[in-house]
């Protein structure tokens, strides 16, 4: 297998809006008491194709209007720096009424400033489609208007209903398959490592989102039953790869409801060892986040897991709470940084000190590290002058099914 050339694998240029795209029906509230600001704001909104645009000169004014007929309003573009009641008040008021529209943050603050109010948004559930510092470019507002227009008619396709009973069949019969994104070592090109994701092509209702059908498994306890055909399908796919002499590592992402089992590192053995894989060429991605939920019980598992022979990974690295005394004391090989904090890192300076500090952290800790979301050259070029091991993302390949994988592979 010949080592991979940095370049764009797949075309990603689609990506973008259509021109199919409408904002006709759509209506904006500005939130601003800047009059001449207000002005503009309005002006681009509707320059940007929203068929309605009203305003409002302070926080409590939009929020009778949200509150007259909250279903009415489709997207809010509100300053952070007002008067009596601030943008940070509006969002918290909005979050605990439950407006379900898209909000646009604007700021002349500093930056940080509005990615705090931008992601404080985001946890309280907020749909926020972006932010703007002023000054605002046009072309800016142009762009997140699109933006919204385009998820809407993502979002606004029927969502399919699907049962628990209805995941339980279709676990039984091998409905649910895998795919394959690969991760490539940075150094030397070579495809290392695959991660596997769980997919749904329901016979009748299409592809189901992964969001959907594992927020069911996790609720109506049908996890173990799911995680389980995936470390099947994953184990004995890698191996194949290995009796065609196709050395490659596969990743599978663990959900903390497993770990809540005491029983799952030999559920996992035994799973593996009727594959005939080589246990050690498994890695086990971790969510950050819910290492600390209960430390007793993942430190007791971990450890055991790590004995059994698998690499231990900490996925989605940068978006939890683990303390570094708690990851100092569990036993992972492998940091796996978000791709938050990787794509357009070369861009936001604050990203840019997250990745960084993360890969610093990492080799501190004799870990390898995993930069996903790695979509651009840019991104490809940063990665590679922080020092991080292994890269993941579009600007390698986006996940797919075995066939199409196995080509992409057999041309490297």
């Amino acid at each position: 297998m010949s080592a991979l050339k940095p370049q764009l694998a797949f075309d990603t240029s689609g990506h973008g809006v259509s021109s199919g795209s409408t904002l006709s029906g759509v209506t904006a509230l500005v939130i601003d008491d800047e009059e001449l600001m207000r002005d503009f704001l309005c002006m681009a909104v509707e320059k940007a194709g929203v068929g309605n645009v009203i305003s409002a000169t302070c926080g409590a004014d939009a929020l009778d209007q949200v509150e007259e007929n909250p279903r009415a309003i489709d997207i809010i573009i509100c300053d952070l720096q007002m008067p009596e009641m601030d943008g940070i008040e509006v969002i918290r008021h909005l979050a605990n009424d439950g407006f379900r529209g898209g909000i646009v943050l604007v700021s002349g603050e500093d930056k940080r400033v509005l990615k705090t109010a931008e992601h404080m948004a985001e946890v309280r559930g907020l749909n926020v489609i972006g932010s703007m510092s002023k000054p605002v470019p046009v072309h800016k507002i142009t762009a997140l208007m699109h933006k919204y227009a385009v998820s809407e008619q993502t979002t606004s396709r029927a969502v399919p209903e699907v049962t628990a009973d209805e995941l339980d069949s279709a676990i039984r019969s091998g409905e649910i398959i895998t795919h394959y994104q690969p991760q490539v070592d940075i150094k030397t090109g070579r495809v290392k490592c695959v991660e596997t994701l769980a997919r749904w092509p329901h016979p009748e209702r299409g592809m189901i989102s992964p969001e959907i059908f594992i927020d069911l498994a996790e609720r109506y306890e049908l996890i173990d039953a799911l995680t389980d055909t995936i470390i099947a399908q994953a184990a004995r796919q890698g191996a194949i790869w290995h009796r065609q002499g196709v050395d490659l590592n596969v990743a599978i992402n663990i959900s903390m409801n497993n770990l809540h089992h005491l029983d799952f590192p030999d559920r996992l053995n035994e799973i593996v060892e009727q594959s005939d894989m080589d246990i050690r060429k498994l890695v086990l991605e971790i969510t950050e986040s819910q290492l600390v939920k209960d430390l007793g019980t993942c430190l007791d598992i971990l450890t055991r897991l790590r004995l059994k022979g698998p690499i231990l990974s900490i996925d989605d690295f940068g978006t939890g709470y683990a303390s570094m005394e708690n990851l100092k004391q569990m036993p992972f090989e492998e940091l796996k940084i978000d791709r938050a904090f990787v794509n357009g890192a070369c861009k936001d300076d604050t990203a840019r000190a997250i990745l960084e500090s993360s890969v610093f952290l990492a080799k501190q800790l004799d870990m390898t590290t995993v930069a996903e979301g790695v979509e651009t050259e840019s991104d490809w070029k940063l990665v590679t002058d922080l020092g991080c091991d292994v890269m993941q993302g579009y600007y390698v390949a986006p996940p797919m099914d075995i066939d199409t994988f196995n080509a992409w592979l057999s041309k490297l």
